[in-house]
């Protein structure tokens, strides 16, 4: 016999089979062979275990903090002498709106002087008569 009509004989046919009344007893044939397990209670979490990744956060953005804080005072920069060395000096006003004017003032100063010569000035007056 030749291989090829032996294939064409088992193109027809499946080659797996299933024994008669398997997938009716499948349930409790199953069932009867795992093991007998008693059902759990589940875990309680305490509030503590709950919290405790927040806590360590929070510690751990407070040392930041605080790491910082040391090394601007061993570079020399305090919260006090800060905008001293920046060249400007900070003085207490009873009105915020006094200080925010006060600012406002020096900056626009500052750029007048940064960015301001004579030319331009003279530049700007001679447009705005025309």
């Amino acid at each position: 016999m030749d291989i090829n009509k032996k294939l064409d004989k088992l193109k027809d046919r499946s080659p797996f089979r299933v024994p008669d009344g398997y997938f009716e007893s499948f349930t409790e044939n199953m069932m009867s062979r795992l093991p007998e397990k008693p059902a759990e209670e589940p875990e309680v979490i305490s509030i503590y275990d709950r919290v405790k990744p927040w806590l360590y956060m929070a510690a751990a953005f407070v040392g930041l903090v605080l790491l910082f804080n040391v090394l601007n005072r061993t570079a020399g920069i305090s919260p006090e002498n800060r905008d001293t060395q920046a060249g400007t000096v900070v003085t207490a006003s009873p009105s915020g709106a006094e200080s925010e004017a006060d600012e406002n003032t020096e900056f626009l100063e500052y750029i007048e002087d940064m960015y301001m010569d004579k030319y331009a000035l003279s530049y700007i007056d001679d447009f705005m008569n025309n």
